[in-house]
């Protein structure tokens, strides 16, 4: 049996350089490409050049009105309380007259001495001027006379016209009735003091029925127009519903830029009050036929200083960053200008959390993902 030879460390350093380069050589695996995100999706509707807003209100009486006294005085009775109804003419507040009676009385009775000088001085100049005629008085007496004839009619011009006024305050005692109505506000109490013009009641009318008053942003003065029919909801009455007239478009912002609108109920339902909530459904023409697209509230993105993009998503599943433009918000949808169309699909929320060319999966398709 021959023996066994070991190789020697020269041959075995030799075959383990002749192994490193081959090892070196194999190509690293590449990391495997990350799963795509699950979003929430909304596919883009059209409107028809249609906008339905949603504003808030109020329901007013179309005729309403302060009633003040015309002459200051004190409170004599206020019989009508809030809610209470009256007819045209019926008397609502009345006055202390007794000052205004007196004073009346005097006018009267200066009216009289006024009625009776005249008389005497009429009497004279006839006399005077008969006698001029004859040539018994100068014509400088007959004049004095005529003079005096003047003055007393003046006076007795001057003393009806006082009391005229005189009657006429003391009927101003008396507040009545414009109109048929109810008060909706007491604003001062009997025995009280107040002054000429200064309100005592408000109250509102019943033949002119209802109206509705709210206010739109400047952004969407331009889609309205007086005299077009739009939509109220009153909560208050179950929901109930009745078409609007666009009366009143006012021409100077309130505050925050928004203008008032005063909208008159067609067919106001049964039950409605003064003071009642109102949801306002405006139809808003696109202005020029560029409708505005109906998008998610959570879908947009604000970039600041008032821009906002959305996310839309391609047939590739990537995200594309499209800049638009809110024109309304309402119902928690947001109407937008911008480089969309309907039927397109955009990212519905979470938008923040995920960026444009990122490469996306749609929730509810496929088999089940969790990020």
């Amino acid at each position: 049996m021959l023996p066994t030879r070991r190789p020697s460390i020269a041959a075995l350093l030799a075959i383990g350089l002749m192994v490193l380069p081959l090892s070196g050589c194999s190509p690293e695996a590449e990391p495997p490409e990350a799963p795509p995100t699950v979003v929430d999706s909304h596919v883009i509707r059209g409107d028809n050049g249609m906008a339905p807003t949603r504003l808030s209100g109020r329901v007013k009486a179309a005729e309403r009105t302060a009633l003040s006294f015309e002459i200051p005085g004190e409170i004599r009775r206020l019989p009508l309380d809030v809610g209470d109804g009256f007819s045209a003419g019926q008397p609502l507040a009345t006055l202390v007259e007794d000052r205004y009676r007196l004073v009346a009385d005097q006018r009267r009775a200066e009216r009289r001495e006024a009625e009776a000088v005249l008389r005497e001085k009429r009497q004279d100049y006839r006399r005077q001027a008969s006698l001029a005629e004859k040539g018994y008085v100068s014509d400088t007496r007959l004049d004095a006379a005529r003079a005096a004839l003047d003055t007393a009619e003046s006076r007795l011009a001057r003393t009806r016209a006082a009391q005229a006024l005189a009657e006429r305050d003391l009927r101003l005692t008396t507040l009545a009735a414009p109109f048929d109505g109810s008060v909706s506000r007491r604003r001062v109490e009997p025995s009280e003091r107040v002054g000429a013009g200064q309100p005592v009641l408000e109250v509102i009318s019943d033949r002119e029925g209802f109206e509705v008053e709210t206010s739109v942003p400047e952004t969407l003065v331009g889609a309205l127009e007086e005299g077009a029919r739009h939509r109220v909801i009153l909560p208050a009455l179950g929901g109930a519903g009745t078409p609007a007239t666009l009366r009143h478009l006012g021409t100077q912002p309130r505050s925050s830029n928004n203008y008032p609108v005063i909208l008159a109920l067609d067919a106001p339902p049964e039950g409605i009050r003064s003071g009642m909530t109102a949801r306002v459904a405006l139809s808003l023409a696109a202005p020029d036929g560029d409708a505005a697209l109906p998008v998610p509230l959570t879908a947009l993105v604000h970039d600041g200083e008032g821009a906002a993009h959305v996310l839309r998503i391609g047939d590739d599943r990537r995200l594309e960053r499209v800049a638009v433009e809110v024109v309304s918000l309402d119902d928690g949808l947001a109407r937008v200008h911008g480089a969309l169309a309907p039927g397109e699909r955009i990212v519905a929320r979470g938008a923040e959390f995920v960026s444009a060319g990122q490469r996306v999966a749609l929730l509810g398709e496929g088999p089940e993902r969790y990020n």
